[in-house]
């Protein structure tokens, strides 16, 4: 069984700030780090308990969310900036698992929630319907036939993620009470869930249906800065939308990714 893991830093136990914690110049950046590696690590574990026997992983948060020094051995980094979607997914892969995971921006009580930038866009639509990292990513596998069958984050990140897959195995490693506030798992206990999630997800293959949304496809974006939009909108591919959205469009989710 081939597995790939695409990994973030906000939904890591214990972290909870934007400017403390998950920002490249914050004063706890690296403990952040080191926290969600550690985590990772515990995924896995359970992945290759489960009967996983290559695992790719990925670290999506912009600045890195990765001590590699520290990672698991028996993984196959994803590594170098910058990378284009599907950063080596295809359908080769069973299943694909998102890791760390944060809500769309504007959710209520979401911990850190944002969408793709937590400093510049405020929404995002697909096709006219609102969307955010999860749902695009999980769309994203679905169009090479692979089910999300994880999910780890706030309990916000699960409900969104259930709107998707409702099937899907979930570990929820603190409940939100701000958006930087939360009742977070003790690192160790959310290591301990994480490896005997990875297992349960691996047991779950073949009853997880791999999502997906048809083609053409529309994108949206919403800025918050009106000078952002109107200088995106000089490319000959992004048509403007007022003053501060913008949209492109395609025929694949690849291509969606790649021009937004």
């Amino acid at each position: 069984m081939k597995v790939y893991i695409l990994g973030d830093l906000e939904g890591t136990a214990g972290v909870v700030d934007f400017h403390q914690q998950t920002y490249s110049d914050a004063k706890y950046y690296e403990q952040a780090k080191r926290l969600a590696t550690l985590e990772i690590n515990a995924l896995i574990q359970g992945i290759l308990d489960g009967g996983g026997k290559e695992v790719w992983l990925l670290d999506g948060h912009g600045p890195g969310g990765i001590d590699y020094e520290l990672i698991h051995p028996e993984v196959k980094m994803v590594i170098g900036r910058p990378i284009t979607a599907p950063w080596g997914l295809d359908a080769s892969f069973d299943a694909f698992f998102l890791y760390g995971h944060h809500a769309m921006d504007n959710t209520e009580r979401g911990v850190l929630c944002h969408s793709w930038s937590s400093r510049g866009i405020a929404n995002c639509w697909l096709n006219d319907a609102l969307i955010g990292e999860i749902g695009f990513n999980a769309a994203l596998a679905g169009s090479f036939g692979i089910p999300t069958v994880f999910i780890s984050g706030d309990d916000a990140t699960i409900a969104e993620a259930r709107r998707y897959v409702p099937n899907i195995v979930a570990l929820a490693t603190k409940s939100g009470l701000s958006r930087t506030s939360a009742a977070s798992l003790a690192p160790t206990k959310a290591r301990e869930l994480l490896r005997l999630n990875g297992y349960l997800a691996m047991q779950k293959l073949g009853e997880i249906k791999p999502f997906t949304i048809e083609p053409p496809y529309t994108f949206v974006t919403e800025l918050r800065d009106e000078q952002a939009a109107e200088a995106k909108a000089k490319r000959e591919d992004v048509e403007r939308i007022g003053t501060h959205k913008y949209k492109v469009v395609g025929e694949t989710l690849i291509e969606i990714a790649r021009k937004r």
